[in-house]
């Protein structure tokens, strides 16, 4: 339930943080139902496989650690000019700022040492929205994706036409606030940029912008939630239960049996069943399913031996001899992102969003309780564009950018006017070579170990050059100026100096990584090693990092994968 696609760098969150998962402790009626599958996680991987795994006639359990999001599907937090209305904080795209606002986060993890959703859509009903259609290079084996994987066009499009993006969200047809991409767009056209419309052409990243697309449908938040959930709890052959954690996979061996949960009204001490020949299918976000395995007996010695010294959860592990040693929490990627403050007379900073939630301006908050319509139907981003370059390394990497009013952070010694500020965050993505480890500590909790971000110094080569690229031209733009960084540092020694974690975009992949035994943890049909029923379908699995915010590439993995592990024969032979 990893969050992705948020933009900017993003603060790690303490363990201490409130939220929705809750204990239940109903008594259990003794009466225990079994599954074909059991779906561990709502986010864009587990939406997308529990839907076509009921559609196909499957007896799906479908679980989530935390509560409810938009308000269909029963969510009911919502600032006092919502009153009236069903929509709630998680249907306004507006208020995407305001998941960064609030005495009692409860969308996000306690337990997860970074920004992590815990509630229905997972990172998906919390992000900036942002829909990148996968190019090719997403499932490309030079990016470690067996070849089997490499033909994703089918799925890609039976993700799209449940789903397509929009880069014009209000329902008036209308964008607002487009100053930014304006200033943006002239910036970048002195360096030979050209526009286009991106999810076109999702293949064309060089040197292009185009205006931000998202996963909005009627000028609401929509993603997987409003749609492949929604079918998929409306058949009868799919059971939904939220406030349920999965606690681990219950083995015998290489066999899966069941899972352990939280919840004793699914079975006695919480265990839920498997039918002869059922599956389970953790899409608990890069971080949540490492833990999980952790907790089952799977992955690197020293961190099963965390879990086996815990009271508690060292019991519910199996006996040492069906450990399994596989890399489960290495080759970790996140974007690094690093950025960049200007301010320009045209723009409106939107107040920073800071009034969004308690005092929005009024004409806007009317319109969009009239009909979804005007400001608040987007985020705060307007525009993204990429440009490619090739390092001393002979790789390709690319450097995405995203714009948008306001800013987080400003370190200037310049005077500036707080109402005309802007933010272009830039990223590197796909070609990116450094990589990190998630693991757990003594209390469970799980966190980076070995931070992901310029392990390698060729990436930080590359965000060097592509920021002075950028920023190069300012003068050519009548009215911009840089203000972070300042005239006070280089770019040099402002990209060496920037903290570590503010370069943490929550675009976690990789941590359970689709490969080759004795480099992946799952196979080409997503299937953990060592096991003969137990998969992985979430942003973990994703060996690299993608070309663009990453929910639409896990989107259309989980489209991939569902049918590879339809396809498979009922009794698999480990």
């Amino acid at each position: 339930m990893l969050l992705s696609i948020f933009i900017g760098s993003l603060p790690l969150l303490s363990a201490a943080v409130p939220q929705t998962t809750q204990q239940t402790s109903t008594p259990s009626t003794g009466a225990t139902e079994s599954y074909d599958y059991i779906v561990v996680g709502t986010g864009a991987g587990g939406l997308v496989v529990a839907d076509r795994l009921s559609e196909a006639g499957k007896k799906v359990l479908l679980l989530e650690r935390g509560g409810p999001s938009l308000g269909s599907t029963g969510g009911m937090d919502q600032p006092n000019w919502l009153n009236g209305t069903s929509l709630t904080r998680f249907d306004v795209p507006g208020l995407f700022q305001s998941m960064f606002q609030g005495n009692d986060p409860f969308w996000w993890c306690n337990d997860i040492a970074v920004n992590s959703g815990c509630l229905l859509g997972g990172g998906t009903a919390i992000n900036g929205g942002l829909y990148w259609y996968p190019p090719d290079s997403d499932f490309a084996v030079a990016n470690g994706w067996p070849p089997s994987w490499t033909s994703h066009q089918r799925y890609t499009t039976k993700m799209t036409a449940r789903l397509p993006s929009t880069d014009h969200p209000s329902t008036d047809g209308q964008r607002y606030m487009m100053q930014v991409a304006d200033v943006t767009a002239a910036l970048l056209e002195t360096q030979g940029y050209t526009s286009m419309t991106i999810n076109d052409a999702p293949n064309t990243k060089d040197r292009v912008y185009g205006y931000s697309a998202y996963s909005f449908l009627n000028g609401r938040r929509a993603g997987p939630i409003g749609t492949y959930y929604h079918t998929a709890v409306g058949r009868s052959n799919l059971v939904y239960k939220q406030y349920t954690t999965v606690l681990n996979v219950v083995r015998k061996g290489a066999d899966i049996i069941g899972v352990k949960t939280n919840n004793t009204s699914l079975g006695l001490d919480g265990v839920v069943p498997l039918m002869p020949n059922g599956r389970v299918i953790l899409s608990a976000g890069a971080y949540g399913t490492p833990r999980i395995l952790f907790r089952s007996g799977i992955g690197p010695t020293d961190m099963i031996d965390i879990v086996k010294s815990d009271a508690f959860a060292g019991p519910l592990l199996p006996p040492r001899e069906q450990w399994i040693d596989l890399p489960v929490g290495y080759n970790v990627s996140d974007n690094p992102s690093i950025t960049l403050v200007f301010t320009h007379p045209s723009v409106d900073a939107y107040d920073n969003w800071r009034p969004i939630w308690d005092n929005p301006r009024p004409a806007d908050a009317a319109q969009y309780v009239r009909d979804q319509s005007g400001v608040f139907s987007q985020p705060s981003s307007r525009l993204n564009f990429w440009r490619s370059y090739k390092g001393c390394d002979g790789k390709t990497r690319w450097l995405q950018g995203t714009a948008r009013p306001g800013a987080s952070s400003i370190t200037t010694a310049y005077p500036y006017n707080a109402s005309q500020i802007m933010t272009i965050t830039t990223y590197l993505s796909t070609g990116v070579t450094s990589r990190g480890r998630i693991g757990i500590d003594a209390n469970i909790t799980a966190l980076p170990l070995i931070e992901p971000w310029f392990t390698e110094p060729i990436d930080r080569e590359i965000m060097i050059q592509g920021i002075k690229d950028l920023v190069g031209n300012v003068d050519q733009v009548s009215g911009l100026t840089l203000i972070t960084p300042d005239n006070t540092t280089t770019i040099e020694n402002y990209v060496n100096g920037y903290a570590k974690r503010r370069m943490n975009s929550n675009h976690w992949v990789g941590s359970c990584a689709i490969g080759p035994r004795g480099k992946g943890v799952v196979d080409e049909s997503t299937r953990v090693y060592g096991t003969k029923n137990l998969f992985v379908v979430d942003a973990s699995i994703i060996p690299s990092l993608p070309m663009g915010n990453p929910h639409g590439t896990i989107m259309a993995m989980a489209e991939q994968a569902a049918a590879k592990i339809m396809a498979l024969p009922a009794d698999l032979v480990n």
